[in-house]
């Protein structure tokens, strides 16, 4: 709108002669090649340039050329009253090549709308090419044309006395056929053709004022040549302020990609991170997997043991005693060390009981201290005191062994270590708890490190020195026991690590264990059903029940113990083992049993079983392998349907 206002306004002074100043067509020619040459490599520098977008750079390419032509032949624009280049008449035949090559550019680009990214080897012949053989072509005609000049009749009542005119009418005529193009094919809304709008609208203003000003060094003459200036000049500004917002856009990626790529690496460390766990995982479940059939061999040979060595001391009476003592008592620190491999593999329950720290700890100190070597001094201060607590004692003494191994190593097996209990009352409404503390003096753990310390598999000791698992599993432990375990440490100093645990109070009398029970009740007569698939189980326990004056019938399997009973066998009581060979455990036969035989009792005996978990649930009555002849004998007596 301002343009065309500003031609309206300058209509009825269009012809007024001005002074002749040639050298404003060297300003003019060298500006408007600078600006054309810019913007051609501002629209060439666009990534992937679309082919309409390569013409119309090359539309620049070719007016930024015509405007060097223009300055070196125009007569006084770089030398006194002469041209560089050619003659007189040379300038207007460039100038018609110029004011009409441009659009036509314009709308070769109309023509190749709408086109997608180039990507790859676009077809069809390179319009840098044809800018340069058009420019190439122009010079050549307005060369050998020399002085030639034709007068061209105009519309209605008009004369065009130039060349000059000539080629601007043509200009003016090809670009108002692309700014038809632009509005038809509904372009304008594109900002590279909305601002093209202006630069050829200047254009054809421009030729509307020369057609009627009669010659150069008029106003029209002058404006025009400024209105194309200024127009050219903002679709540079345009480009200018596109590639910085661009160059914006692209530091502010290069900072978001630097982000999501720290981000990236940490996730990666993450991810790795956890693989490796699952590694470990995967490889502490297979060892589970192992330690679950270990354990159940190993205790199934234990309970032959146990049981035979029972019967030796019957057999031979006292001259026995003191030997078979050693055995029993080697029976149970092996099946302690099953029950360590079996809590390590993460396959074991917790079995809460009334603890006496007092009584366990000392007790288990004293069996490590072995383990910990002579170069460590143990000083053990137990309260006597010390309230009960409940826990899973096997839990318990799994994690004192943890922490004292963890005490020895910091300390390179030379040192103090400390032992502590005691009770520690609640204040402010909080309960009462019960402590245990285990304090070093070794290297001590930096503050980096203190955070990650109950992390499963971190570990700060050298490869094939320690699994990580230790201090995750007096965490694991502390939590499922209700209890609060803390850690502070200090470098060159030691370590210390608190349990406090919730005190436990007895709301009735405890019943007698199998072990704190009395002598045997009398059995004689009693039917016992014995199930087993172990032979040597089978035979062993069998004996020990006779030897009691018990009737013992003996069954191999689940089917074998189903068959004497749908025969009438009808036993006192089922003492049957869990996990057997076949289809059926004895889980399966004590459900069997309550469901039609309600009135006959079931024992079950296991050496290792998640089946044993989930038995205990159901309110059956499991003894767990090993077990010694006062545990089988009393749950015999008195067992529960």
């Amino acid at each position: 709108m301002a343009v065309c206002l500003s031609a309206v306004a300058a209509l009825p002074v269009a012809s007024v002669k001005l002074p002749a100043m040639p050298h404003i067509a060297g300003i003019y020619g060298g500006a408007a090649a600078m600006i054309n040459f810019a913007t051609f490599w501002l629209l060439l520098s666009a990534p992937r340039p679309s082919r309409p977008l390569r013409i119309i750079a090359s539309a620049y390419l070719f007016a930024g050329l015509m405007a060097v032509l223009h300055v070196l032949t125009f007569p006084g624009a770089l030398l006194p009253a002469e041209s560089v280049l050619g003659t007189g008449n040379s300038v207007s035949w460039l100038f018609i090549a110029w004011r009409a090559g441009f659009p036509l550019f314009v709308v070769w680009a109309l023509m190749n709308e709408p086109a997608p990214r180039a990507s790859g080897p676009e077809p069809g012949v390179s319009p840098i090419l044809v800018a340069l053989i058009a420019v190439a072509l122009s010079t050549a005609v307005a060369l050998a044309a020399g002085d030639v000049q034709a007068l061209v009749p105009g519309p209605a009542g008009l004369q065009f006395g130039s060349i000059s005119t000539v080629g601007a009418n043509i200009g003016g005529v090809i670009c108002a056929v692309a700014l038809a193009l632009i509005l038809h094919r509904r372009l304008a809304g594109r900002s590279l053709y909305l601002w093209l709008v202006l630069v050829l609208l200047a254009e054809t203003v421009g030729v509307w004022l020369s057609t009627r000003s009669g010659g150069r060094y008029t106003v029209a003459w002058y404006g025009a040549r400024a209105e194309g200036l200024m127009a050219s000049a903002a679709m540079l500004a345009l480009l200018a302020a596109h590639y910085r917002e661009v160059q914006a856009r692209l530091d502010s990626l290069v900072v978001e990609l630097s982000r999501r790529t720290d981000a990236l690496q940490a996730e990666m460390q993450h991810r790795e991170r956890a693989e490796r766990m699952m590694a470990q995982s995967q490889k502490l479940e297979a060892v589970g997997q192992l330690a679950a059939g270990l354990a159940h061999d190993i205790n199934n040979y234990l309970q032959v043991i146990a049981v035979r060595a029972e019967i030796l001391k019957r057999r031979l009476g006292q001259p026995a005693e003191s030997d078979v003592e050693v055995v029993q008592r080697n029976v149970r620190k092996t099946e302690h060390l099953t029950r360590q491999l079996l809590a390590f593999a993460g396959r074991r329950q917790l079995q809460p009981q009334r603890v006496q720290l007092s009584a366990q700890v000392p007790e288990f100190v004293t069996f490590f201290r072995s383990v910990l070597g002579p170069g460590i001094t143990v000083e053990l201060e137990v309260a006597p005191d010390t309230w009960p607590v409940k826990l899973d004692p096997s839990e318990l003494e799994t994690a004192l062994a943890n922490l004292l191994t963890n005490a020895r190593d910091a300390m390179h097996g030379e040192g103090r270590l400390q032992v502590r209990t005691f009770n520690l009352p609640g204040e402010s409404g909080a309960s009462d708890r019960v402590v245990l503390e285990i304090q070093d003096h070794g290297t001590g753990i930096a503050p980096a490190v203190q955070e990650r310390v109950f992390e499963p598999f971190f570990t700060t000791k050298p490869p094939g020195k320690g699994s990580g698992l230790g201090l995750s599993q007096v965490y694991a432990f502390a939590k499922a026991s209700g209890a609060e375990v803390q850690l502070t440490s200090e470098v060159g100093t030691g370590t210390t690590v608190r349990l406090a645990m919730p005190r436990h109070v007895d709301t009735a009398s405890p019943a007698p264990t199998p072990q704190e029970a009395g002598p045997s009740p009398t059995l004689a007569g009693r039917v016992v059903l014995l199930v087993d698939d172990n032979q040597d189980v089978l035979e062993s326990t069998s004996g020990l029940l006779t030897m009691n004056g018990m009737v013992v019938k003996t069954a191999s399997g689940v089917t074998e113990a189903w068959a004497l009973i749908e025969g009438g066998l009808r036993p006192d009581v089922v003492l049957s083992d869990i996990v057997m060979a076949g289809n059926a455990d004895g889980v399966e036969l004590a459900l069997r049993l309550r469901k039609t035989h309600p009135g006959i009792p079931v024992v079950l005996a296991s050496a290792y079983s998640a089946a044993a978990a989930d038995a205990t649930a159901q309110g059956l009555t499991v003894l767990r392998k090993p077990y010694d002849a006062a545990q089988l004998m009393n749950l015999l007596a008195a067992p529960r349907r």
